[in-house]
């Protein structure tokens, strides 16, 4: 994937502003700095989540971040579609969220 990005002709970064002109600008900056190629300068879920754009939906208390990176060693794995259905599926049955004692919409308070 790398190697096709680099051989793709250089285009001018286009302003969001302009192809979106009728859009939340803290919503534009948020895409923006969400969509950049360099992952570097590519914001994080937890800045994207501290994002102005998302104040009037956030709840701190209620956001966790994960314990591990996410483990992609099966990116690399060559497996038959029934293979990817039993894992994803052997995934489904596995899964357990993590419960959270203080939760406000498991304690019957809305938000």
């Amino acid at each position: 994937a790398k190697s096709y990005i680099k051989s793709l002709p250089k285009i001018p970064k286009k302003d969001l502003s302009v192809l979106f002109p009728k859009a939340n600008p803290q919503a534009v900056d948020l895409l923006d700095k969400m969509l950049q190629l360099d992952v570097e300068k590519r914001l994080t879920a937890t800045q994207a989540l501290a994002h102005p754009y998302f104040d009037q939906f956030r709840d701190i208390e209620e956001e966790t971040e994960a314990q591990h990176s996410y483990d992609d060693s099966l990116e690399h794995e060559k497996l038959s579609i029934e293979e990817w259905k039993k894992h994803i599926y052997k995934e489904i049955l596995t899964f357990s969220p993590i419960a959270r004692k203080d939760s406000k919409k498991r304690s019957g308070m809305s938000l």
